[in-house]
C-alpha cells in the first residue's frame, strides 16, 4: 500500500478532527453555538432510550463529510448519524471508505463524562488502514496508519516497554475493557452479564478470575487504552464499524492484535476449530489484545501469548447475534 497516500489520509483525518474539536468542546461545556439557550437536542436514537444523538453529533459529522467530499469526491463515506437515518443501508466496497463516529460515547458526552471523542477511520479493501481518535476534553490525540506505528500526542505507543509492560500468561493477570451496549432486551443483557460473571468469577468456581473489568462507555477510547498499554484486552459484541474502525488501527500499529469476538461458551463449535479468527470490522464482534513482550529467549512468544489470551476469553464468553453492518 502506498505509504505516501496513507500519510495524506492520516494528515487529512488529523486536520478534520482538530477542525471540529472546538465545536465538540462547545457542545460538551454547553458554550458557544451549543450554549444552554440554543438547541442542544439530546434525543433517543431510533426509539432506543439507552442510546441518544445530539445536535453536536449531527453538526460534526456533516462538517467532516462535507469537507471530505470536497477533497475526495470518489471515496465512500460511512457515518454513525447519516447511516442511522438510512437504517444501515449502505454498500460495503473495496474503495477507500471514511468511517466516522462524530461523538463516540454520546451518553458520556451528554452526562459530562470526559471519556468521549471523535473517531475517524479509513478502510481500503474493507480493512481499516488509518485511524484517528481525538478526545478533546482530555487533550489526547491518538493517530495511526498501517506500517507507520501508533502515537498519542506524538509519543509512540504503547507508552510502556518491558519490563514495565508485563507479559500476562492468563486472564487472571489481565485488565479488560468492555461495554454493556445499548441493546437492553432481557436475553441480550443476560447473555452479556453471564459472560462478565464467568470472566470475574474465581477459578475455584469455574471462572477466569479476570483481574479487572472496566466499562467506560466508549469503544474507540477503549481501544486506545489497549494501544496505550493500560488495558490488556477489549471485548464487545454489538458495536458498529464506526465505533472501532479507527481504534483497530491504533491497536495493530502499537503491536497489539485483533480477532473476531464471537464467543464459544455454550456453542457447537468443535474443540479442534476453536482457534481465534481474523477480525471483520463489519461483523460487529471484536476482541483486541495489547502488545505482549516476548518471554526471555523465546522470540515470537508474545504473539502466541496474545492468541492464548484471546482463546481463553472466547472460551468464557457467549456469542451474541447481531446483524452485520452494511451489505456485502
Amino acid at each position: 500500500m502506498d505509504t505516501k497516500q496513507l500519510q495524506e489520509y492520516l494528515d487529512t483525518a488529523v486536520m478534520l478532527a482538530k477542525e471540529v474539536g472546538p465545536a465538540f468542546k462547545d457542545g460538551f461545556w454547553r458554550t458557544g453555538q451549543f450554549a444552554a439557550t440554543s438547541d442542544f437536542a439530546a434525543e433517543d436514537k431510533q426509539g432506543n432510550q439507552a442510546d441518544c444523538v445530539t445536535a453536536v453529533d449531527c453538526f460534526i459529522e456533516k462538517t467532516i463529510f462535507t469537507r471530505l467530499r470536497q477533497i475526495y469526491p470518489s471515496h465512500k463515506f460511512v457515518g454513525e448519524e447519516t447511516t442511522a437515518e438510512t437504517g444501515n443501508e449502505y454498500k460495503v466496497t473495496d474503495d477507500p471508505t471514511w468511517i466516522v463516529d462524530p461523538v463516540d460515547g454520546t451518553n458520556n458526552f451528554v452526562h459530562h463524562f470526559p471519556y468521549t471523542g471523535i473517531s475517524i477511520g479509513v478502510a481500503i479493501n474493507k480493512e481499516p488502514v488509518v485511524g484517528v481518535v481525538y478526545l478533546p476534553i482530555l487533550d489526547e490525540l491518538y493517530t495511526a496508519a498501517r506500517g507507520m506505528g501508533a502515537h498519542l500526542n506524538g509519543q509512540q505507543l504503547p507508552l510502556f516497554k518491558s519490563p514495565v509492560l508485563t507479559t500476562p500468561l492468563s486472564l487472571a493477570q489481565c485488565s479488560m475493557v468492555a461495554e454493556h451496549g445499548s441493546a437492553r432486551c432481557a436475553k441480550i443483557m443476560k447473555s452479556r452479564f453471564d459472560s462478565f460473571a464467568r470472566l470475574l468469577l474465581d477459578k475455584e468456581h469455574g471462572g477466569a478470575c479476570l483481574q479487572n473489568l472496566r466499562i467506560t462507555g466508549a469503544a474507540a477510547p477503549d481501544l486506545a487504552l489497549v494501544a496505550k498499554g493500560v488495558a490488556e484486552m477489549y471485548w464487545e459484541c454489538g458495536p458498529h464499524a464506526w465505533d472501532f474502525a479507527a481504534g483497530v488501527v491504533l491497536v495493530l500499529e502499537s503491536g497489539g492484535a485483533v480477532f473476531d469476538g464471537a464467543g464459544w461458551w455454550g456453542s457447537t463449535v468443535p474443540c479442534e476449530d476453536r482457534v481465534p479468527q481474523p477480525l471483520n470490522i463489519w461483523n460487529r464482534k471484536i476482541v483486541a489484545v495489547r502488545h505482549v513482550p516476548d518471554l526471555p529467549g523465546q522470540p515470537g512468544s508474545g504473539r502466541e501469548i496474545q492468541k492464548q489470551l484471546v482463546a481463553e476469553l472466547l472460551e468464557t464468553v457467549e456469542d451474541i447475534p447481531y446483524t452485520p453492518d452494511g451489505s456485502h
